[in-house]
């Protein structure tokens, strides 16, 4: 296997443990989504240092700094919708939801930056919402419906794709895509900063944080390390080869959250069962696949 098919699909691979383990995380040990969105959120500030000491820090102008901030603060706020969603349904339909993204991040550039649609790319959102919903509907007593989790997740990757734009736009004012990178996760540590600035909410949010097992303490670490290794093994992979080549191997994710939450459910009792049931089975197949197929369009 070449450098660059590793690093391709290492970060998939990587944020499909994260998705397991964060659906563990929320509906065992920190019951609040803004706690544990706050949590990862402050996670950040290790690496955020790491990266100004490597990279160094480069300030091209006030307004530049400030929109990556705001890149960094949108891609961290929609966690709060993510982890009530990955409360309601398996990771893997979330999973799937999650390619969503490439199709609001077109859309919003479209508007936002100017950047022109092609026939493929519109039939590729046909395919990626298609796919979305079909991961999302379910047979409740009798009645097919769409779940809450599609909903939240289609507000969280639409805010996911806001934040990619603002950051493709002025990521163009720095030298180095790693020194706009560390101020970027910046912005996304800095809510955490924000939201203990003011007693009440600090006493709030640290609250579900004090009694937490050394288990849940190292889901927390795993995740968060995960979670970054992920975007940047996925960059690194950007510089190796075609990035569109690249963003196509992302759809796979799905198939890794299942065959990982199979994997480490035995050995870590508070991962949910995969529903693996004949009619949630074809329905993941079927999403899996229109995903897959509307990547390829929007790539291609």
């Amino acid at each position: 296997m070449n450098s660059w098919l590793l690093f391709a699909l290492l970060a998939p691979f990587l944020w499909g443990f994260t998705n397991v383990i964060d659906g563990a995380l929320r509906r065992h040990f920190v019951k609040n989504d803004v706690a544990l969105m706050w949590m990862m959120a402050f996670l950040r500030l290790p690496f955020v240092i790491i990266f100004f000491l490597v990279f160094g820090i480069e300030i091209p102008s006030t307004s530049v700094i400030l929109f990556i901030f705001l890149a960094g603060v949108l891609w961290t706020f929609p966690f709060v919708f993510y982890y009530k969603a990955i409360e309601l349904e398996d990771p893997s339909r979330i999973a799937l939801m999650m390619q969503l993204v490439p199709f609001f991040t077109l859309l919003i550039a479209f508007f936002a930056i100017q950047e022109t649609l092609t026939a493929s790319q519109g039939i590729a959102f046909v395919f990626l919402i298609t796919g979305g919903a079909i991961a999302a509907v379910k047979r409740l007593k009798g009645a097919w419906h769409l779940s809450k989790a599609f909903f939240l997740m289609a507000l969280a990757t639409f805010l996911w794709a806001s934040s990619d734009v603002l950051f493709k736009k002025f990521e163009l004012s720095f030298s180095s895509f790693f020194t706009a990178f560390g101020i970027y996760f910046f912005g996304s540590f800095l809510i955490s900063a924000i939201m203990l600035y003011h007693p009440h909410s600090r006493q709030k949010i640290l609250k579900h944080f004090t009694k937490l097992p050394a288990r849940a303490w190292l889901m927390i670490v795993s995740t968060a390390v995960a979670g970054v290794a992920g975007s940047m093994t996925f960059a690194y992979a950007l510089t190796l080869g075609k990035a569109s080549l690249t963003s196509v191997l992302i759809g796979v994710q799905p198939l890794f959250v299942l065959g990982l939450g199979l994997l480490l459910a035995p050995f870590i009792h508070e991962i949910r069962k995969e529903d693996l049931s004949k009619q949630a089975l074809l329905f993941k197949g079927i999403s899996f696949a229109l995903v897959i197929i509307g990547l390829i369009f929007l790539e291609f």
